[in-house]
């Protein structure tokens, strides 16, 4: 939320309180109790309470899988039912081990938007919709577009002529403004892809993200490292980090090589040997290619030594 005030030269900004729950709030010794959860977070007590899995799951509302209006211990009974369990998101089982509290925004429906950037080989490409929410449907047809080659700028005027024709004239330059910003913040720390949904504008024209994903290109962390912190890379939803996986992570990031090792599926048949990036990409690809995707064990890279 520091960077919303930032790139838009204090027009946007929302201090927004969240807490991160772990399984370690059932470890007395953890440090992150229920207890002590509350007492460095006071809102806590006080606000009506959001509670959804933080684990690079999409479509959580269709799957049941946030929790609204809820007191603290609302919110802590529900999150506590969850954590640790098998979940089953759309074809995808896996167990669900963070969670974010969050104050609830209260809107109406007609103040919900959708935005997506995302990065393609020559440009960028900004998709906005005038409505959003758990039921948006298929964005990809129906949302309107705006490419930005590499190096263009992008303008409020350009943003109300291409994406708002829908919006109510009145939020067209508060959601201008904001869209600006964020495409400033996008391109400076080296996103390859940024979606909210919904984007709230309230009746006050202060503009609320309430559900992000987004995807960092890991390859800019020579350029933007000090201005990320410290990242974690966290596997997909359905597939357990494993010690070897953060090993090689670890050598990798000691050395000028390229060391990738990815376990896509341990009880997989086809396992690949390792080799330089280009090679291991085109076995990847051949075993797919022959009908054998779903048995592919691992992705290994060495290369650039």
């Amino acid at each position: 939320h520091r960077w919303l005030g930032e790139y838009s030269e204090g027009k946007h900004s929302y201090a927004n309180p969240g807490v991160l729950v772990t399984p370690a709030v059932f470890d007395k010794t953890s440090g992150q109790t229920w207890d002590l959860i509350l007492d460095e977070n006071p809102w806590l007590k006080d606000s009506k309470l959001v509670a959804k899995p933080d684990q690079l799951i999409k479509r959580r509302g269709k799957a049941g899988l946030i929790a609204i209006n809820k007191t603290f211990s609302e919110a802590k009974d529900w999150v506590t039912e969850r954590m640790c369990k098998e979940q089953q998101v759309e074809s995808v089982t896996g167990q669900l081990t963070h969670f974010l509290i969050e104050p609830m925004v209260p809107h109406k429906q007609e103040e919900e938007f959708y935005i997506c950037l995302h990065s393609l080989r020559y440009y960028d490409e900004v998709l906005f919709y005038h409505e959003g929410g758990v039921d948006v449907g298929d964005v990809d047809s129906r949302a309107v577009r705006m490419q930005l080659t590499t190096g263009a700028e992008i303008s409020e005027a350009a943003v109300i002529e291409q994406l708002l024709g829908k919006v109510p004239a009145e939020k067209k330059g508060g959601l201008a403004s904001f869209i600006v910003s964020l495409y400033r913040f996008y391109k400076d720390l080296h996103f390859a892809y940024l979606e909210i949904n919904p984007l709230v504008m309230l009746s006050d024209g202060t503009v609320v993200p309430l559900d992000m994903a987004a995807k960092l290109d890991e390859t800019a962390s020579f350029i933007c490292a000090q201005k990320w912190g410290e990242v974690d890379w966290p596997p997909p939803f359905g597939r357990a980090a494993f010690p070897e996986e953060a090993l090689i992570r670890e050598m990798d990031g000691r050395t000028g090589a390229s060391l990738k090792l990815t376990i896509l599926n341990e009880r997989g048949r086809v396992w690949t040997m390792v080799a330089g990036g280009g090679a291991s990409v085109v076995y990847a690809d051949t075993v797919a290619d022959y009908g054998w995707g779903h048995e592919l064990a691992n992705y290994g890279e060495y290369s650039g030594a």
